[in-house]
């Protein structure tokens, strides 16, 4: 796995004893590098649209489907009031 790889699924650039770390735990359980590394991970944050559907990397999704092609993925969801008259 190159540097750049691994930082792309922190989204973050990981010093080397956190790499280390990551690749322990990959060894031990058998997990996949991208399994391990997200709980270290910054969770992507996505904003639904009027359709209830989020982007991911240029590609549009319904948040159910992003959790069934990601499920070591963990994920923040914003949302807004319609109108701010509901406070």
């Amino acid at each position: 796995m190159k540097k750049d790889d691994l930082a792309e699924l922190l989204s973050y650039e990981p010093g080397r004893q956190q790499r280390l770390m990551i690749l322990k735990e990959v060894k031990e359980t058998g997990k996949t590098i991208a399994e391990c590394a997200d709980k270290y991970a910054m969770p992507p944050l996505f904003m639904k649209d009027a359709d209830g559907m989020i982007e991911y990397k240029g590609e549009k999704m319904l948040p159910a489907e992003f959790n069934k092609r990601f499920p070591h993925r963990r994920f923040v969801i914003l949302s807004t009031r319609k109108n701010n008259d509901e406070l």
